[in-house]
């Protein structure tokens, strides 16, 4: 890090204004991209029931929907969870939408749990406050998902604020993992390992089906498979060590 330029350090305040604009720009999350792929990927881990942690604006929530899963979402803030009830009311299979620190009666309700594009943005304590919450939402022999982008380098992302000098991540990442960072975090956490690896979901044909045509997905798809690149990470955990 250059030492003229320190990087900022978020606070809760933040971090809720910055993902209050971010929910401006839809196209830009991870699971409006590539929901649908993901949904298909892990679909041997969508039986029983399912909770989004971290559901954003719920674009995953509505692929798995209309799989036929039963799901719930969770937020932080009740804005935005009153947002996805409102949202997904009356959906057939919804389970409803619940803030962070509302979630005592879904404790070992879930059988699969999704923490999509999170672990990121988590300072140490945060993120074991996380991890504790989520594997309190499963059952004994429930399983959780994980992706994350690969190796970043943050820095390629920082953006210097004009008003106090200090670099920040134009996604508000704090922190960057490879397999073994976070195969070992989730270790720490109480989760014993099923499987980790590498992929470039981004590459899927159903990738980008929100806003490409089938022929523009299946071009693009062969261009980025030609590219061999690996940007996502994934870990799927069982919350029975």
């Amino acid at each position: 890090m250059n030492s003229q330029f320190p990087e900022v350090v978020w606070t809760a305040d933040m971090v809720r204004r910055f993902w209050v604009y971010q929910r401006t720009r839809p196209q830009e999350y991870f699971s409006y991209q590539v929901g649908r792929v993901i949904a298909r990927r892990f679909g041997r881990y969508l039986k029983g029931k399912v909770v989004d942690y971290g559901a954003g604006p719920g674009f995953l929530v509505d692929e798995l929907l209309a799989a036929g899963v039963q799901c719930g979402a969770t937020e932080f803030g009740m804005e935005s969870t009153a947002g996805l009830q409102r949202q997904f009311a009356g959906r057939s299979g919804f389970l409803g939408a619940r803030n962070n620190d509302q979630l005592a009666d879904w404790q070992g309700q879930f059988d699969t749990a999704f923490l999509l594009e999170v672990v990121e943005h988590l300072y140490d304590r945060e993120l074991h406050e996380c991890l504790s919450t989520v594997r309190s939402l499963l059952k004994p022999d429930g399983h959780l998902i994980v992706t994350t982008p690969n190796q970043e380098d943050r820095a390629v992302s920082f953006i210097c604020s004009p008003e106090s000098g200090l670099l920040f991540h134009r996604y508000q990442h704090v922190r960057s993992w490879d397999v073994q960072s976070l195969s070992e975090a989730l270790r720490t956490a109480g989760f014993g390992m099923r499987e980790a690896g590498v992929a470039d979901f981004g590459a899927h044909p159903l990738a980008h089906h929100r806003t490409k045509t089938l022929p523009a997905r299946l071009l693009r798809s062969a261009a980025m498979l030609v590219m061999r690149r690996k940007p996502h990470l994934y870990c799927v955990a069982s919350a029975k060590c």
